[in-house]
């Protein structure tokens, strides 16, 4: 049977920042994972490279999307101990994460790009500018896909430790 909850729950005394910071950990992997997976069927369904621009270093996507995962874990651990601290709109802190998750995930392809050098033989013309990196693969379905998925992640992770109100909590 489901119990009621109320909306603000009162502060846990059990709970620190050591707990908040290890469910923001584990968050970041889950989103980590969920974009990798993400991006494997859109390229598959698409037929689609990630990146698709000539003369764009392998390591673009990989740091953009590590600086989104760390945008997501401390998201979900600030709000996380907002809520264990009892203090309310926890979910309204950690909603953001998402938008600024597609912003760090955009600036950072746009500064690995522009660290990117032409291969030898290759013309410097071709190499593209590290604005057009950032914008092509943060407003395509690659990147798009950023906000969406991080704000699963977020309510996944508010949901997912929520705790009944009361004394009888239960095991834990």
């Amino acid at each position: 049977m489901i119990e009621r909850s109320e909306a603000e729950l009162p502060p846990d005394p059990g709970s620190s920042w050591g707990r908040a910071v290890t469910w923001g950990a584990v968050s970041g992997l889950v989103f980590a994972s969920l974009v990798i997976a993400t991006w494997g069927f859109v390229a598959l369904g698409l037929d689609r490279d990630v990146i698709e621009l000539p003369g764009v270093g392998i390591l673009v996507a990989p740091l953009s999307v590590a600086a989104a995962t760390i945008v997501v874990a401390s998201a979900a651990a600030i709000a996380l101990r907002r809520r264990f601290s009892g203090r309310p709109g926890s979910l309204w802190v950690a909603l953001p994460g998402g938008l600024l998750a597609w912003l760090a995930f955009a600036l950072v392809s746009g500064v690995v790009a522009s660290w990117s050098r032409p291969e030898p033989g290759e013309a410097d013309v071709l190499a593209p500018l590290a604005s057009e990196v950032a914008v092509g693969l943060s407003t395509g379905p690659f990147g798009l896909a950023i906000v969406p998925l991080s704000a699963i992640v977020v309510v996944a992770v508010m949901l997912s430790t929520a705790r009944p109100a009361g004394r009888d909590r239960g095991a834990a």
